[in-house]
């Protein structure tokens, strides 16, 4: 099984019968540096906070957005009255109220003015919006809510699952070409040792020489100590320390692209990618051929690009 992208999407909806609506459920990740969550949803804190749980239970990392709206449905809402949330039982209710009152008023000789649709309209509306806050936050919410957000959640996680396949072989593929690249770094420096030394040798000798011609200074230098420094210039100049950390680096990636799934494989790749460009970096500051220089220009330029690509790494 790959590694897991923090790039996701899932959404799943369901018609709400008894209200006449339906209900839409709608997940986005992307990549951040931890687990954000931000939740919009119209039915209360307890059900945000269930809600919340069953996001945390499932993911690692990422920025996710869950959306919960309630929208029409199409044929379900054929009832303009079921579209602003009002019950027709209700309406038949309160008309047949409004009739006996009315009954009642003309029995006692009482003039009562009927109301007109608007103000019955405001009055039913009212009525359902205290009827709701008289009841809990999860008795407003639909029974099948957390199925929903489970089924969305179950899409978002298998488009994690597959983007990451995508990127494991994204990534397999750059540090093959990473590898190829250090290889070629370790064939340019391998003569680079001798070819320094000789031509820091000649430099020296150049320099000698016109100390003993000039016969300045010629007593103070020891020939011997100069060619001890000349070594030792050519030793740190050596780069097998590097070449061997970043084999050690390459190998490290590979195993975490090959193991299972889990939290923390992003960060881990991130960190190996940035001691990387520091081995590389180094072996840059030490050779001084322009072929082998280009190599690790190519090759930063290639650990770049790991590097933006590990950023999806959960």
């Amino acid at each position: 099984m790959p590694i897991l992208s923090m790039t996701g999407f899932g959404v799943s909806d369901r018609p709400w019968t008894e209200r006449g609506v339906r209900v839409h459920v709608e997940l986005r990740s992307v990549n951040a540096r931890y687990l954000e969550l931000k939740l919009r949803q119209p039915f209360g804190v307890a059900v945000e906070h269930r809600l919340r749980r069953a996001v945390e239970a499932q993911l690692g990392r990422g920025r996710v957005d869950v959306s919960v709206r309630v929208e029409g449905a199409g044929e379900l809402l054929d009832d303009p009255l079921a579209a602003v949330g009002i019950e027709r039982q209700q309406v038949a209710s309160l008309l047949r109220a409004l009739g006996s009152l009315a009954d009642e008023a003309a029995r006692v000789s009482v003039q009562v003015s009927p109301p007109t649709s608007l103000d019955l309209l405001r009055f039913l509306a009212s009525s359902q919006a205290a009827s709701r806050t008289g009841s809990s936050a999860a008795d407003e919410a639909p029974a099948f809510i957390d199925e929903l957000v489970e089924e969305a959640l179950a899409k978002l996680i298998e488009m994690r699952r597959v983007e990451g396949g995508a990127l494991a072989a994204t990534l397999a593929a750059l540090y093959d070409e990473l590898e190829a690249q250090v290889a070629q770094v370790e064939q340019t420096v391998a003569p680079e040792g001798e070819r320094l030394l000789v031509e820091l040798a000649a430099r020296c000798e150049g320099l000698l020489a016109r100390v003993d011609s000039s016969q300045i200074g010629a007593a103070r230098i020891d020939r011997e100590r100069l060619e001890q420094e000349l070594a030792l210039l050519v030793v740190r100049g050596d780069v097998s320390e590097e070449l061997a950390r970043i084999a050690s680096h390459l190998e490290q990636a590979r195993t975490v692209l090959g193991s299972p799934p889990e939290v923390g494989q992003g960060k881990t790749l991130d960190f190996l990618s940035q001691e990387l460009l520091r081995e590389v970096t180094t072996i840059g500051s030490k050779i001084t051929s322009h072929g082998g220089s280009g190599v690790v220009i190519n090759a930063k330029r290639t650990i770049e690009r790991i590097r933006e690509q590990v950023q999806n790494v959960e």
